[in-house]
């Protein structure tokens, strides 16, 4: 029985010793999934490259990260039309379905459906039996079919939404609640979204890959449940609905699909919140402009320009990443608005594990996702200090999970409103991909 592997990401190409010094350091970096290393280098050794269909990879993973979905679908075609013999059979299947998956993310959901169901019958003709995670794939497009892509309008005109700042309220907390040593003193920040004319408070969460409902809130919505089943947070079991919709402000985006979970993993846990607002409606802002001193978000009606003394330093890989250096060594963040403190993994810890063992506290805390609990030992830092561009950042007792390899845990941390609430001003640019904080609380 044949079976194949289809790869998202290029791993398994090698190049020839023969290659150009370029060649071999970016196809380094995009095997290695080094992201913001890529989008720095690229520009300096595009015109050196000897290889054409690693130029258009290298293009194509990075237009992909950095909100440019509409390019990396056009590279990934020019490299699949004038490139299959380079590739070989299997990474051009792997790009086709790359390919195919960035086109649904853009509502393009019968093409993206149709597609994904003629690689499986390529694959069934020539003997591959086990299509299954396909064939779940294709059914999540498909059943989205005759539905049309978001969009979003608004008036031509900065826009200014009101937020608030809750904490969360965790039912039988003293059940599974282990607090640890740090006074919890967490917040979400909230804003008002209107559907069917009733307004709700959504969290502003950069670090959700899609905007998620509480099921109560979406039967309450009379919101059109679509019939399948999808899996939230890596394992729980949940749903999607159909948001003809919604306001935010004096912004309306229409046609969206939320996801939904599932009454029984977590409204036993959790109360007051009724909704998530992710990344697939904040990516369509070009700039979001957090205010924190007057309690405001702000969209403008136009970019601010990249100042000249500002680097790209986020990047967009199902949640929002950002770029932050320590000492000169490089960090890469999960910056997070939905997560109410800020938090460090294993990559800081081996970064800095002699810094870290001279200061650090043991402890075990509990921590919540969505239908999960977790016990975690951890260290409780006095403080942490790192860079963002120019700005100095430094916050004291920052919990730090030495040894974690879940996947939530990838990269040296999360920066959540710990973080956020530390300054008067931060500017999230999606067009130029950049976050500058200014003017220290």
């Amino acid at each position: 029985m044949k079976k194949v592997v289809l790869l998202i990401f290029l791993g398994l190409m090698t190049f020839s010793m023969s290659a150009q010094e370029a060649d071999t350091h970016i196809a380094s970096l995009v095997n290695n999934e080094e992201w913001f290393a890529l989008a720095e280098d690229l520009p300096q050794y595009r015109d050196s490259m000897q290889a054409d269909y690693l130029r258009l990879i290298a293009e194509a993973m990075l237009q992909a990260r950095t909100n440019r979905t509409e390019e990396a679908v056009a590279a990934l075609a020019k490299l699949l039309s004038e490139h299959q013999a380079e590739l070989g059979t299997q990474t051009a299947l792997s790009f086709a379905l790359l390919r195919l998956q960035l086109i649904g993310k853009q509502g393009h959901y019968a093409e993206a459906a149709d597609g994904i169901q003629r690689i499986i019958n390529q694959l069934e003709s020539s003997g591959v039996t086990d299509t299954q995670a396909l064939r779940t794939l294709q059914k999540h497009y498909a059943v989205l079919r005759n539905y049309a892509p978001l969009s979003v309008s608004r008036p031509e005109k900065d826009i200014a939404v009101p937020f608030r700042l809750i904490t969360p309220q965790v039912t039988k907390r003293e059940e599974w609640m282990r607090g640890g040593k740090k006074a919890y003193k967490g917040n979400l920040m909230t804003i008002p979204v209107s559907v069917h004319g009733k307004e709700y408070p959504f969290i502003f969460d950069t670090g959700a890959g899609a905007t998620f409902l509480f099921e109560k809130t979406a039967r309450e919505m009379g919101l059109t449940i679509l019939p399948d089943t999808v899996t939230v947070n890596g394992s729980q079991k949940g749903l999607r609905a159909w948001i003809d919709s919604l306001q935010i402000g004096e912004i309306t985006c229409r046609n969206l699909v939320a996801y939904v979970g599932l009454s029984d993993a977590i409204d036993t846990l959790i109360t007051g919140v009724d909704a998530i607002l992710g990344m697939d409606i904040i990516a369509a802002f070009p700039e979001t402009q957090l205010h924190m001193d007057k309690q405001q978000l702000v969209f403008p009606a136009h970019p601010t320009p990249m100042p000249q003394d500002t680097k790209p330093n986020l990047l967009i890989d199902g949640s929002l990443l950002l770029r932050a250096k320590k000492d000169s060594v490089p960090l890469t963040f999960h910056l997070d608005t939905g997560c109410s403190t800020a938090e460090l993994y294993s990559g800081y810890y081996n970064k800095f594990a002699a810094e870290i063992g001279n200061t650090a506290q043991k402890d075990t805390i509990s921590t919540l996702s969505y239908g999960q609990i977790h016990n975690m030992e951890v260290l409780l830092l006095p403080r942490a200090s790192f860079m963002v561009g120019d700005q100095p950042v430094s916050m004291e007792e920052v919990y730090l999970y030495p040894s974690s390899g879940e996947y939530l845990h990838q990269h040296d941390g999360r920066m959540g409103m710990d973080f956020l609430r530390a300054f008067n001003s931060i500017t999230i640019n999606l067009k130029d991909m950049y976050l500058k904080i200014d003017s220290p609380q």
